[in-house]
C-alpha cells in the first residue's frame, strides 16, 4: 500500500516518469470476434489482473455491435467495479507496449462511467484521445504538448482514431446505423500497418535489392514528412525537416542507383538474372509512376527539401542509363596502337562484333522481359546508334591528320558496312530490328567534310606517290651508266602503268563508297596526273642537258610510249574526258620532238656546214661522203625512234626526215661566190644523187614523208638549166610543191643559179603561186622552217 501512495503522490507531484514508447506504431490484428483489442504490460501481477478487465471494458467500448447500448450501461458497469478504483489508479504508470493482441470481446465487462476522474489511468488517456478527436484536433499534438513525449510516442493511437467519438449514445446509435455497411465492419478487417524503419535499415533493404519493399518505407517516410509540414510542426525547427527530407532524398537516389546498376550489368547477365533484375526493376518503376503520378517531375536539380513529394522520372532515367550503359560498352571496345597502319580498321572491325553480339543478346534474353510500352529492343539500338555516332566523331576530331586509307576505312563502315549484312542487316537480328527510322551515323555536315577530307588526302597521297616515280626513275634509270640489257625493257618503262595504278586503286575504294565520291576521286586524280606528266618531262631533259644520258633516245622512247598509254587508258579504262592532259601530252611530246632533233642537229652540224665546200664535192662520190656520215649519225641515233608506237613513231621520224632536208637546203642557200657553170652542173649532180641518197635513207629508217624528196632536186635543176625561160617554169613548180616558199628563199635559189638581181627580180615576181588557201590548207612546211641569212650576195 505504502508503494501505492508513494507512486500516487509522485503522478500527483507531476513528476510521474513517463514509459518509454517504441517508434513504430502499433499494429491491428483480426480477433475472432472481429474486436479491436490493446495489449498493456502491467507492472505487478495485481495490475495485470485489472488490465484484463480494462481490456474487456475498452473493447466492449469500442465495439460497433454494443454502440446501441446507452452510456448508462456502461456506467452501470464501471461502478460495479468502483471497488478496484484506488488499485487500478496506483498502477497509472502501466507501459504500452508496441504491439497489440487478440483478445475475446466479454459482454459481461463491468460498466464504465462516461466522467474521466472515474476511469482508470489507461483509459482515461484514451477518453482523452477521443475528446481531442471530437474537438478536432489531433492526439499527437494534444500529447505533445501535455506530456511533452517523444513524437513517435504520439503515433500509438493515430491509426485507431478513424470513428468519431459521440458523447450521447443515442446519437452514437443513429450515426452508426445510417454508415455505410463497410464502415460499420471495420473493427472486424484486418488493419496491418508496418514498422516504420530506419535509414540504415531501409538502406540494407535497398543493397539486397529488396526494392519493392524498400520503396514502400520510403514512400511511407515522405508522407508523414509531407503531412507534417503541411501542419507546419517543423516551423520552429527548420533543421530537423532538412535533415529528415536529406533522408528521404538519399534513399531514393539509392534506388535511383540501383536501376543504373542494373541497366549497366544486363548485358553481362545470364538470362535467368537478367530476367528477375528487369522484373524488380520494371515493378519499381511502374510503383514509383503510380505513386507520384500527377505530381511534377523533377526536371532539373534542386534542394532535397525541393524535390520532396515530386516524380523521380525513373523511366526517363532507365533510358538515360540503357545510354549511357552502352556509351561505356563502346568505350571499352579495344583500339589497337596506332603506330599499326590498320589499327582504325581493326578498331571498327571490333565494334561491329561487340555492338552485333551485344543487340543479339538483347535480342534473345533481355527485351522479351521488358513490358511492350518499354520498347526496350529500340531503346538500345538507338542506344548503340547515337554512342557510336559520337564515338565516331571523336575518333575524327582527335586525329590531327588521318591518312587516306583511315578516311575510307570510317566512310565505308558508315555507309556500307553499318547497315550490311554484317552487321545491323545480319538475319539473327531480323525482323525485331527496326533500322527504317535512324537517322544517318554521322550528320550530312560531318559526312560531306569526311568525304572531303578523304579527296584531299587522296590527293595528297596521288602526289606523293607521282612524286616517287619521279625519284625512283631518277635513281633506277637516269642515274645509271649501264643500257638496259633486254631490248623490250629498253622502251617500256612502267610509268604508265604505275600511274594508272594510283589512280585505279583510289577509283576502287572511293567506288566502294558511292559513285559520286568515285568520280570526284578521279577528276582529282586526272589533275594531279595533268599537273605532274610536265614536271616530269622537264626533270627529265633539265637531267640530260646536264649530264648527257647515253641512253637518252631509249628512255626518250620509253615515256613517250607511256604517254601515249596514257592518253588512250584514260579514255577506255576510266573513261573520262581529259582534253587538259591530252593537251599537255602533245606538248610534251612535241617539246621531247624538239629537244631530240636539236641533240641531232648539234651532232651533224658541223658535217652539215662542209655542204658546197671543194672536201665535199672531192668526197662526194665515196663512201667517205659527208652526206654518207651525217646520215650514218642520224640513222644510229634515231633507230631507237623505231620502237615508239604509233602514230608517234611516225611523226618522228617524218620530222627527222625533214630535217634533214631542211638543213641541207639552209646550207644550199647560204651566199656563195659566183661559181662556173661547170661547177653549178656538178653540184647539181651531187645533189640529185644526195637527194636520193637521203630519201631511200629515210624511208628504210621508218619516214613516209615523200613529200619531201623533191625539193632538193627541183633546187639542183634549176641551178643546172642554161634556159633562162625554163628556170621559171622549174621554179613555179617548186613553189606549187612546196607553197610555204617565200620570194626571198626564190632569190636565194636564183643568186646560186648566178642570175644578175634585176633578172633575178624579174622572175621571182612573175612566178606564178598557189593561193594562200591552199598554201594554208596543205599543213606541211618545209622553206617556212629555213631561215636566210640577212647578207646575200648581190652581183
Amino acid at each position: 500500500m505504502d508503494e501505492c501512495k508513494t507512486e500516487r503522490r509522485e503522478e500527483t507531484s507531476g513528476e510521474t516518469e513517463l514509459p518509454s514508447v517504441p517508434k513504430s506504431p502499433s499494429k491491428c490484428s483480426k480477433g475472432k470476434d472481429s474486436s479491436i483489442a490493446l495489449n498493456f504490460r502491467p507492472i505487478n501481477n495485481q495490475g495485470e489482473t485489472r488490465l484484463k478487465t480494462f481490456t474487456r471494458d475498452f473493447k466492449s467500448r469500442w465495439s460497433f455491435k454494443d454502440t446501441r447500448k446507452s452510456v448508462k450501461e456502461d456506467s452501470t458497469r464501471v461502478k460495479m467495479d468502483e471497488s478496484n478504483k484506488e488499485t487500478r489508479n496506483a498502477n497509472a504508470k502501466t507501459e504500452f507496449p508496441g504491439k497489440c493482441i487478440e483478445g475475446v470481446g466479454d459482454k459481461d465487462s463491468p460498466p464504465v462511467d462516461d466522467q474521466e476522474e472515474n476511469l482508470p489511468l489507461p483509459f482515461s488517456r484514451v477518453h482523452k484521445i477521443m475528446q481531442s478527436f471530437r474537438n478536432g484536433s489531433s492526439l499527437k499534438e494534444k500529447s505533445f504538448e501535455e506530456t511533452g513525449a517523444s513524437k513517435t510516442s504520439s503515433k500509438l493511437f493515430s491509426l485507431a482514431l478513424v470513428l468519431k467519438w459521440q458523447e450521447d449514445g443515442d446519437q452514437a446509435t443513429k450515426e452508426t446505423e445510417s454508415m455505410p455497411e463497410e464502415n460499420q465492419t471495420f473493427g472486424r478487417e484486418e488493419c496491418v500497418q508496418k514498422e516504420p524503419l530506419s535509414v540504415m535499415q531501409i538502406n540494407e533493404l535497398i543493397q539486397k535489392r529488396q526494392l519493392l519493399e524498400a520503396f514502400e518505407h520510403i514512400r511511407d517516410l515522405e508522407i508523414e514528412l509531407l503531412a507534417e509540414r503541411e501542419a507546419k510542426k517543423y516551423e520552429d525547427n527548420l533543421k530537423n525537416y532538412m535533415a529528415r527530407a536529406k533522408d528521404v532524398d538519399l534513399l531514393y537516389k539509392n534506388l535511383s542507383k540501383e536501376i543504373q546498376d542494373i541497366v549497366e550489368q544486363m548485358l553481362d547477365r545470364s538470362s535467368m538474372d537478367a530476367k528477375v533484375l528487369i522484373e524488380k526493376m520494371v515493378a519499381l518503376i511502374e510503383e514509383e509512376e503510380k505513386a507520384h503520378s500527377g505530381a511534377t517531375n523533377i526536371t532539373v536539380p534542386s534542394e532535397p527539401v525541393d524535390r520532396l513529394g515530386l516524380a523521380r522520372n525513373w523511366r526517363e532515367l532507365w533510358e538515360k542509363m540503357v545510354s549511357e550503359s552502352v556509351t561505356k560498352r563502346i568505350h571499352k571496345v579495344h583500339i589497337p596502337l596506332k603506330d599499326d597502319p590498320s589499327w582504325l580498321l581493326t578498331h571498327l572491325g571490333f565494334l561491329k562484333n561487340v555492338v552485333r553480339q551485344d543487340l543479339l543478346t538483347i535480342k534473345d534474353s533481355i527485351h522479351k522481359f521488358y513490358p511492350d510500352d518499354y520498347c526496350a529492343y529500340d531503346i538500345y539500338l538507338k542506344a548503340f546508334h547515337e554512342a557510336l555516332s559520337l564515338h565516331l566523331q571523336d575518333i575524327l576530331e582527335a586525329q590531327d591528320s588521318f591518312e587516306s586509307y583511315e578516311f575510307h576505312a570510317v566512310l565505308h563502315w558508315v555507309t556500307k558496312v553499318y547497315h550490311s549484312e554484317e552487321f545491323l542487316g545480319h538475319p539473327d537480328l531480323q525482323p525485331e530490328l527496326k533500322t527504317e527510322d535512324l537517322p544517318s551515323l554521322l550528320t550530312p555536315e560531318v559526312l560531306d567534310k569526311l568525304k572531303k577530307d578523304y579527296i584531299h588526302s587522296v590527293k595528297r597521297k596521288t602526289k606523293s606517290c607521282l612524286e616517287n616515280i619521279q625519284i625512283l626513275e631518277a635513281k633506277e634509270k637516269w642515274d645509271s651508266e649501264e643500257q638496259p640489257e633486254a631490248l623490250q625493257s629498253q622502251y617500256n618503262s612502267s610509268l604508265s602503268f604505275d600511274i594508272q595504278t594510283i589512280v585505279g586503286e583510289h577509283m576502287k575504294a572511293s567506288g566502294k563508297i558511292c559513285k559520286n565520291l568515285e568520280m570526284a576521286v578521279l577528276e582529282m586524280s586526272v589533275k594531279e596526273v595533268t599537273e605532274f606528266i610536265p614536271c616530269f618531262g622537264k626533270a627529265f631533259l633539265e637531267q640530260d642537258k646536264v649530264k648527257d644520258y647515253p641512253q637518252f633516245a631509249s628512255l626518250m622512247v620509253a615515256y613517250l610510249n607511256n604517254f601515249h598509254d596514257l592518253r588512250m587508258d584514260f579514255r577506255t579504262r576510266f573513261n573520262v574526258s581529259c582534253e587538259e592532259l591530252e593537251k599537255n601530252l602533245d606538248e610534251l611530246i612535241l617539246r621531247y620532238r624538239k629537244y631530240f632533233l636539236n641533240k641531232l642537229m648539234l651532232k651533224t652540224q658541223l658535217m652539215f656546214k662542209k655542204i658546197l665546200s671543194k672536201a665535199w664535192i672531192i668526197n662526194s662520190r665515196t663512201l667517205d661522203s659527208f652526206i654518207m656520215k651525217i646520215l650514218g649519225v642520224i640513222e644510229d641515233f634515231s633507230q631507237h625512234l623505231k620502237n615508239l608506237k604509233e602514230p608517234i613513231c611516225k611523226e618522228f621520224l617524218n620530222e627527222v626526215h625533214k630535217f634533214v632536208v631542211k638543213e641541207y637546203i639552209r646550207q644550199i642557200l647560204k651566199p656563195k661566190a659566183r661559181m662556173k657553170r661547170t661547177k653549178r652542173e656538178l653540184i647539181s649532180r651531187i645533189m640529185t644523187q644526195e637527194a636520193a641518197t637521203i630519201n631511200d635513207t629515210m624511208k628504210h629508217l621508218g619516214s613516209n614523208a615523200d613529200w619531201l624528196f623533191l625539193a632538193i632536186p627541183h633546187i639542183a635543176t634549176i641551178m643546172s638549166e642554161k634556159e633562162k625561160g625554163k628556170i621559171k617554169c622549174y621554179l613555179e613548180q617548186l613553189a606549187w610543191n612546196y607553197p610555204d616558199i617565200s620570194e626571198e628563199h626564190m632569190m636565194a635559189i636564183l643568186t646560186l643559179r648566178g642570175l644578175s638581181k634585176k633578172k633575178r627580180q624579174s622572175i621571182a615576181r612573175h612566178v606564178n603561186r598557189p593561193s594562200d588557201e591552199l598554201e594554208s590548207g596543205s599543213g606541211r612546211t618545209l622553206f617556212a622552217e629555213i631561215e636566210l641569212p640577212n647578207n646575200i650576195q648581190c652581183f
